[in-house]
């Protein structure tokens, strides 16, 4: 973050011409891992990176993938959660074992907590149970309570085919949809 620091304070303005990924290769050893100091930095500009910036690296993780962009996805979307005013706790990039793998857990005031899973894309199946099974384990831990949800922010913003496999599921009450793109224009407006 010091090289970071030092472009922010004495240029704030080269700071958005870099991309995402010069961001990222500037941070710490430039691999995006968990608990590594290139992830705590990466977060760290994250917190004071405009909105607009944030959007923009939205963009280039889905429009023009890189190696690690879901990670950073990841990062970008939970510092929305942030910008709107959730307080939020960031997930693991990877699963492992004896772990439970949210990406990323969104409580407010009233106690309600979303469990966040960001997927870059919904070409693919995405298996509600497994993500639905990371609330339930929550749960069980009593790391949040019954009055919670389950929020996936995917990258496309076609997502009929996710809807219906909600629909279809037993996740139906629990699980609701949003596009990366519609989560930042919320934080827009």
């Amino acid at each position: 973050m010091k090289v970071l620091r030092s472009l922010l304070k004495n240029d704030p303005a080269q700071v958005d011409l870099l991309s995402v990924g010069q961001i990222l290769a500037i941070c710490g050893s430039g691999k995006l891992t968990d608990d590594s100091e290139c992830s705590r930095d990466f977060r760290e500009y994250l917190q004071i990176a405009t909105s607009d910036n944030l959007v923009k690296y939205v963009q280039t993780c889905l429009q023009s993938p890189f190696e690690r962009s879901g990670h950073v996805l990841q990062d970008v979307v939970n510092e929305l959660g942030r910008r709107l005013d959730y307080s939020v706790e960031n997930g693991l990039y990877q699963g492992r074992t004896n772990a439970i793998g949210f990406d990323g857990l969104w409580s407010e005031a009233s106690d309600h907590t979303i469990v966040v899973e960001v997927k870059t894309t919904d070409a693919y199946r995405i298996n509600l149970d497994t993500i639905g099974g990371y609330r339930d384990e929550l749960i069980r831990i009593e790391k949040i309570t019954t009055n919670s949800s389950v929020l996936l922010v995917v990258g496309r913003q076609d997502t009929g085919d996710l809807e219906a496999q909600v629909r279809g599921s037993r996740h139906a009450w629990t699980v609701r949809i949003i596009s990366a793109d519609a989560l930042g224009k919320l934080v827009a407006l």
